[in-house]
């Protein structure tokens, strides 16, 4: 695909331009919302893949990803708050069940409502996740976001922070196919604000072939 390719990915019914590397002056000059928008697009083309975690006969249904407008103040780089030992914390799951997370410390967010501290959890070696990610739930679940909670998962800063940002939040597995297993977030994790940036609740719509 050129440098001028266009992509309609069904991302809130906007045409979006997936910059590549190389084109133009390069991603190191891509603005933040451009970074954030061309993820947003490899995830969406990832989700319409013959082995994404959609199943099979839902993808024919599947209207794309749908996101809040990027919002620069969701973006916060803190200091870790690790543990001395890392240690685990039982999550229930979306199936009734419980699973054990390794816990590896805290963040304090500084959101608009108030500082929040959330924990921080450390994804297993072959985790899609990352390595250090948060499950949280907020004020918009259920009302424009996935109603169990989101993920968020973090990179690495200097002087052992973080950045935690809550435009890059994401929708469990289990949000796209009931039958994966996915953690809840915790209560401590829960925000009494809305978080209103990041992934919204998947779209399905009825085939043509239904």
């Amino acid at each position: 695909m050129s440098c001028s390719s266009s992509l309609q990915t069904g991302l809130g019914g906007l045409l979006l331009i997936l910059l590549l590397s190389g084109c133009g002056d390069g991603s190191a000059s891509q603005s933040y919302e451009q970074r954030i928008m061309q993820a947003r697009v490899q995830r969406d083309m990832q989700m319409r893949e013959k082995e994404s975690v959609l199943p099979p006969n839902r993808r024919a249904d599947f209207r794309g990803l749908d996101y809040y407008g990027v919002d620069s103040t969701y973006r916060f780089v803190t200091p870790l708050q690790r543990l001395e030992q890392p240690d685990t914390m039982m999550l229930a799951e979306n199936t009734g069940r419980i699973r054990a997370q390794v816990r590896i410390g805290r963040v304090t967010i500084p959101l608009p409502s108030g500082n929040k501290t959330l924990t921080v959890f450390r994804g297993a070696s072959d985790d899609p996740r990352g390595r250090f990610w948060i499950p949280f739930a907020d004020e918009t679940n259920g009302n424009g976001t996935y109603e169990a909670g989101r993920y968020v998962d973090l990179a690495q800063a200097p002087d052992d922070s973080v950045v935690v940002d809550f435009n890059r939040a994401y929708n469990p597995t289990c949000a796209y196919n009931p039958e994966f297993a996915c953690p809840l977030p915790p209560d401590g994790n829960r925000i009494d604000a809305p978080i209103p940036v990041g992934e919204k609740t998947p779209k399905f719509g009825q085939s043509a072939s239904s």
